[in-house]
């Protein structure tokens, strides 16, 4: 008879476990498919694998340490429930900071395509206070644009060149990117093209949603490239699933 309360006891305290890891897992969802990596912009980054790594963690490992440890000395239980929770939580909390600092939050225009640009790959960590992005917040497009000093931008480009520092991880040069709609016109590319790297089906499955698309720039990402749209206007409509080149 002791024998199968434990069991159910066990039981109970797993599920309650669970029942807490779900909420956790639910929420983190919500923040990484939901506002930090909207489709498809987490294909570009392929944070899908991070995540799965954290939901077993916090999904399987935390509601079976409990199970495990479960005993009838009231007192112990609640301390390794404690150290159980803590450590999950701290897991948890460092694998969300990781996917937040990693996430897309910037899209912007240099040159003549789009770059993902991420926290952790800023050159210069403070960006301008206009361009700040919360931690709720969606990717914000901007452009990124070589400054008005000749000095300066001679600096700028050598750094691009002989450094590998993007134009598009320096905050300083950011501008909204309405200012640069007429370059954006200039250097989009027609929808025709699209279909030398993507299949027609695929080109109508992708911009059925859309309207009044007038062109498109390559996504430079590190896991996969997509296309951006913009308007007639010049101004970004969305990113979507389509390939820009041949891989």
């Amino acid at each position: 008879m002791d024998n199968t309360i434990s069991i159910k006891q066990r039981v109970k305290a797993f599920l309650s476990h669970l029942v807490l890891s779900v909420i956790l897992v639910l929420v983190a969802l919500y923040l990484i498919y939901g506002i930090w990596y909207p489709q498809p912009l987490n294909l570009a980054v392929g944070v899908s694998s991070i995540y799965l790594i954290m939901l077993s963690v916090d999904f399987i490992l935390g509601p079976l340490c409990t199970l495990i440890v479960y005993k009838a000395d009231k007192k112990k239980l609640i301390f390794d429930v404690i150290v159980i929770l803590i450590i999950q939580l701290t897991a948890y909390s460092y694998g969300l900071w990781t996917i937040e600092k990693g996430r897309p939050a910037w899209q912007v225009f240099v040159v003549d395509d789009i770059e993902l640009v991420s926290p952790i790959n800023l050159y210069i960590s403070k960006e301008k206070k206009e361009f700040e992005i919360g931690f709720f917040e969606s990717p914000q497009w901007v452009a990124a644009v070589y400054s008005s000093n000749p000095k300066i931008a001679k600096q700028q480009k050598e750094d691009e060149m002989f450094d590998g520092i993007s134009l598009a991880t320096r905050p300083e040069t950011y501008q909204p990117i309405q200012v640069q709609s007429k370059a954006i016109l200039g250097k989009l590319q027609s929808l025709d093209k699209l279909q030398q790297f993507n299949s027609k089906e695929q080109i109508e499955k992708e911009l059925h949603q859309f309207h009044h698309v007038r062109g498109w720039l390559p996504v430079k990402a590190p896991n996969l490239d997509l296309v951006a749209i913009f308007d007639k206007d010049g101004q970004p409509l969305g990113v979507v699933n389509l390939r820009p080149w041949n891989d």
